[in-house]
């Protein structure tokens, strides 16, 4: 998120190792790290045969001592470190590693910035394709994870790799200026250490918040001089990670609602009610309303159009049996091996409105057996007396219907400098940071006409 060996006996065997003997041989691994990359070209997360020999070449066992063989090579995000019973630091998953890897376009001896160093497996990828003439700085605001980094970063013989303990957004003055920067961890807001740490022409990839919806990772190009806008966006895919911790966090709150665990509601700000009221919402009567919008799967997926059209937007998490219960209107299903369903929405004062899919008639099925390209039709579940959420929302889907649904994939980003003034045009959102203005439109999409 170099150089090493996959077979050391000193890190696969032994009575201790979880591994066991039959899992951990040299020929075992590498060929589980071949079908990981095979799974990554099938699903297009890899393209690039230059990344796809970093992942040959860099095992991720050695970063995930103690895990099993077959879970360390699975296409899944493995938490590393909680905190108040969340997860804090975990290895990405690897289809995700791959789309930022290869948006940001690494050549031998360029100088990178990681920031999130968690287990440093990222730091070694980094490291093997900027080659032994390149250098690769990586950041971690928690010791104890730089400190585990440092030991699975020498276990590997990143030798090109330094793990530094320091707060993120400031970036690392003492090995500027960067070829490149990458963020594995989610922020809300551009910090001016990466700008100023980041050569003229150079690229910054990270995972960002536009507004209160879902993360994109974007591929930004630095102003070649110092004309604005300070970075416009090459690249724009989905992403999901967790945030940035520390003075540069941003204002999204996650909130457990209710006494059993398993439900969170995720926003920008203050909850606008109570928390016991929300959970009392949700566990009395509601009503559903019809839309009129069939959409796909991958159209809602982390739309930053509606994001950015919905500043009271908020998202809703249900786990274990939560997820099982019909209070909660399911619009996503999460990959995992419990059951997690999540949804979006908005929260005011007098009332809660929810979005939920419907199919054949029939409330929400669970994403595994709906395929992404099969259409379904949206509606909206209101909660408590206030018609307002519920009115806000089907106005803007019937908007973004309009529209054409712009994806992200043609989101175009332009950043400017807070104090600098900006009049938007039709079909341009404005949306306003600590330290920068961010212009989103969709070159090519028709405004919509609602």
């Amino acid at each position: 998120m170099p150089d090493a060996n996959s077979t050391g006996a000193d890190n696969s065997t032994g009575a201790d190792n979880s591994f066991g003997a039959a899992n951990s041989s040299g020929a075992g691994i590498t060929r589980r790290q071949a079908a990981l990359v095979d799974e990554l070209f099938a699903n297009g997360s890899l393209t690039r045969p230059e990344v796809a020999a970093a992942f040959l070449d860099v095992p991720r066992h050695l970063f995930l001592p103690g895990l099993p063989v077959d879970d360390v090579y699975r296409d899944e995000s493995i938490p590393t470190k909680f905190e108040a019973g969340q997860a804090i630091s975990s290895s990405s998953q690897p289809a995700i590693m791959a789309i930022m890897l290869e948006q940001l376009a690494l050549a031998p001896g360029q100088r990178v910035l990681e920031i999130g160093a968690g287990t440093g497996y990222n730091a070694a990828l980094l490291g093997r394709l900027v080659g032994p003439r390149g250098r690769v700085v990586t950041l971690d605001i928690d010791a104890d994870i730089v400190a585990q980094a440092q030991a699975h970063l020498a276990a590997a013989g990143s030798a090109n790799v330094q793990a530094i303990c320091s707060d993120g957004g400031l970036g690392y003055p003492d090995a500027a200026p960067y070829d490149r920067i990458i963020l594995t961890v989610g922020a809300w807001d551009i910090a001016p250490a990466w700008y100023d740490q980041l050569e003229p022409g150079g690229r910054l990839v990270l995972p960002l918040a536009l507004g209160p919806g879902p993360q994109i990772s974007v591929a930004l190009i630095r102003a070649a001089s110092g004309a604005e806008p300070r970075f416009e966006s090459q690249s724009v895919r989905d992403c999901g990670f967790m945030r940035l911790r520390g003075e540069f966090a941003g204002p999204e709150r996650s909130l457990a609602i209710g006494v059993e665990p398993g439900l969170t509601l995720t926003l920008v700000g203050e909850l606008p009610v109570a928390a016991e009221q929300l959970y009392d919402w949700l566990a009395s009567s509601s009503t559903d309303w019809a839309s009129g919008v069939r959409a796909r799967q991958r159209e809602l997926w982390g739309s930053q159009w509606l994001g950015s059209n919905l500043p009271g937007l908020c998202s809703l998490q249900a786990e274990g049996i939560w997820a099982s219960r019909d209070l909660v209107p399911c619009l996503f299903d999460v990959a995992s091996r419990r059951p997690i369903c999540s949804t979006a929405g908005i929260v005011a004062s007098d009332g809660l409105a929810l979005l939920g899919r419907l199919r054949d008639g029939d409330r929400a099925a669970p994403r595994t057996q709906e395929p992404d390209n099969q259409p379904f039709e949206l509606f909206i579940r209101g909660y408590g007396s206030g018609s307002g959420p519920v009115q806000q929302l089907l106005s803007v889907l019937a908007a973004w219907d309009d529209a054409g649904r712009p994806a992200n994939s043609s989101l175009r980003l332009r950043v400017y400098g807070s104090g600098v003034p900006y009049a938007a045009v039709p079909g341009e959102v404005v949306v306003a940071k600590r330290w920068t203005s961010l212009i989103i439109d969709w070159p090519g999409q028709a405004p919509a006409s609602r």
